[in-house]
């Protein structure tokens, strides 16, 4: 099953792109600037999955600022998790129908 084109983090649309990334060791990334995720195009099943959330949830802390804090304070980053990234990921799990 294709990826979704675009998702939701925190009410902001960012697009999911799957790409040939020549770097062998780079899964994906996400670009704060561009709100995009990028997905190497070699990656199935497991690692897809897992490497989707880690974008989203570098997503995530961008959004809410907290990616950018000098010093991570650990209840800020739970919040986000919980406020923030994990209602996005519950719903990309059912646009994907896992």
């Amino acid at each position: 099953m294709p990826l979704p084109k675009t998702i939701h983090i925190a009410g902001v649309p960012i697009k999911i792109v799957v790409d040939d990334l020549s770097d062998d060791e780079c899964f994906g990334y996400y670009s704060h600037d561009r709100k995009m995720i990028v997905i190497s195009h070699v990656l199935v099943g497991k690692k897809l999955f897992d490497t989707v959330r880690h974008e989203m949830m570098e997503a995530a802390l961008c959004l809410s600022g907290v990616g950018f804090c000098e010093t991570m304070e650990q209840e800020a980053i739970v919040r986000c998790m919980e406020e923030v990234f994990f209602p996005a990921w519950d719903r990309f799990q059912k646009r994907m129908n896992r």
